[in-house]
């Protein structure tokens, strides 16, 4: 197969993905209604995590990020047990009309609209709501459990990841008050990741960073890109519990 049979069957499984939008947002609002009479949304979340895949494997990128925010909100709404509020049902029934909006562009102009990251921050504080938003990026289990439970009794909603790859990602579409992460991350180090962080035009490009290592601090290639600098060692001596409360205001 020629290089250009390739190209034009590759747009159009595209096509084929976009003309059968329609009809899937239809599904997912449907889902949405009736699970909330059920009280559970495993199965809407398997649909949202779904179709998050599938565009992103056709190259619909914003189509992906708009069902990331919604699976992060279903994710926070069900750790607040916050299945059956009129909220909810506001909250996720304005995700899927910023889908229906993106998807109508899209068929018709063959462009995505101007206020897709306005709309979705908006809705991403209609979630989290209260306290601060920290990203902990952490391969360790265990040392992930140990930043959560060092800044216990502090008001903040985490988002966790092991792949700097997948945080600098988080990091490019949500807004968040903090960020924590080790040099040893997956697949991107944190150094790299603050360095990339701090070039881009984004709302997070001056986000205060707290980076976590067990290396020399005099090896740290850019090191002047973090507020702070813990030796991985530290966390339980209280010393990250201290350093974000200076740092953050939080008394």
């Amino acid at each position: 197969m020629s290089d250009q049979s390739v190209t034009e069957l590759l747009e159009h499984l595209r096509e084929g993905f976009l003309d059968d939008m329609p009809e899937r947002i239809i599904k997912i609002e449907d889902e949405v209604m009736s699970s909330r009479d059920a009280g559970s949304y495993d199965e809407l979340f398997r649909m949202v995590h779904s179709l998050k895949g599938s565009a992103g494997s056709y190259n619909f990128h914003e189509i992906t990020r708009i069902a990331h925010g919604m699976e992060d909100a279903m994710l926070a709404l069900m750790e607040k047990k916050k299945f059956n509020e009129p909220s909810t049902l506001d909250i996720l029934l304005k995700f899927i009309d910023v889908l229906r909006d993106t998807t109508e562009s899209l068929l018709v102009t063959k462009k995505i609209p101007l206020d897709i990251s306005e709309r979705l921050e908006v809705l991403r504080g209609q979630v989290f709501t209260e306290g601060l938003n920290v990203l902990v990026i952490e391969p360790s289990k265990l040392y992930a459990s140990v930043v959560e439970y060092s800044l216990e009794g502090m008001s903040i909603n985490f988002t966790f990841t092991q792949d700097g790859l997948q945080g600098l990602d988080y990091l490019l579409n949500h807004k968040y008050d903090l960020l924590i992460t080790s040099l040893e991350s997956t697949r991107l180090n944190g150094d790299a990741l603050v360095a990339a962080l701090r070039l881009v035009h984004n709302f997070n490009k001056h986000i205060k960073t707290i980076l976590i290592t067990s290396r020399d601090i005099d090896k740290i290639a850019n090191k002047d890109d973090f507020d702070a600098i813990l030796d991985r060692k530290s966390i339980k001596d209280g010393d990250l519990t201290e350093i974000v409360k200076e740092m953050m205001g939080v008394t």
